[in-house]
């Protein structure tokens, strides 16, 4: 049974961007599709509402603009020096960390951009948690939901995965690593996974 202690934990959304959702970033060249992580959306947001009314906050996680000059050495040299994990954005540049339509940011939240694929890599996240336990939902699940939740752990935090609210490309391969992260990787090294509705039962 799970144990939610002195809760409501803070809720971290990886990713809800124009980058990682739009039609515009879909690179169909690279099978690359979104119409999964949209079709989340009112669902995440409805989650993020009923969470707030409940005393949680929410966190909101954007990536920086995908582009050499924003990037660390370490993502700069793979790309320099492997061309099939180049992902620099060359187009619609300025748009790219905008919250894609349709995302419900309220004032009271937190907004914080990292360069990197762990959230965490930006040390204002550690201390916006009040807790070192949180919940994490957002995209995608095989790259950097899953690079902040192993980052999160390795600095003591503990993980609430919400299973219905991270998503992954419409790629069946990516959709694979989802499936295998929710039902083996996850709960077997680093935290609870559980469906959103089960968790608003264990805390209202």
């Amino acid at each position: 049974m799970y144990e939610v202690e002195d809760g409501p934990y803070p809720l971290v959304v990886i990713d809800p961007v124009k980058g990682c959702c739009g039609r515009d970033y879909e690179r169909p060249e690279w099978n690359i599709h979104f119409s999964r992580v949209r079709e989340l959306i009112p669902r995440l947001n409805d989650f993020a509402k009923r969470y707030r009314a409940l005393g949680g906050r929410v966190i909101w996680v954007k990536p920086a603009p995908w582009t050499e000059e924003y990037l660390p050495d370490n993502i700069n040299r793979l790309y320099r020096e492997n061309p099939r994990a180049t992902f620099y954005v060359t187009e619609k540049v300025d748009e790219y960390s905008e919250f894609q339509p349709g995302i419900e940011v309220e004032p009271g939240d937190q907004v914080i951009e990292k360069n990197s694929y762990s959230a965490f890599t930006n040390p204002r996240l550690r201390e916006a948690l009040d807790s070192d336990t949180y919940l994490v939902a957002g995209f995608y699940a095989d790259g950097c939901v899953n690079a902040t939740i192993v980052d999160g752990w390795g600095r003591g935090c503990f993980t609430f995965i919400l299973s219905d609210l991270v998503e992954s490309m419409d790629d069946p391969v990516k959709q694979n690593q989802k499936r295998f992260l929710l039902s083996h990787g996850w709960p077997l090294m680093y935290g609870h996974v559980t469906p959103s509705e089960e968790f608003l039962r264990l805390i209202e």
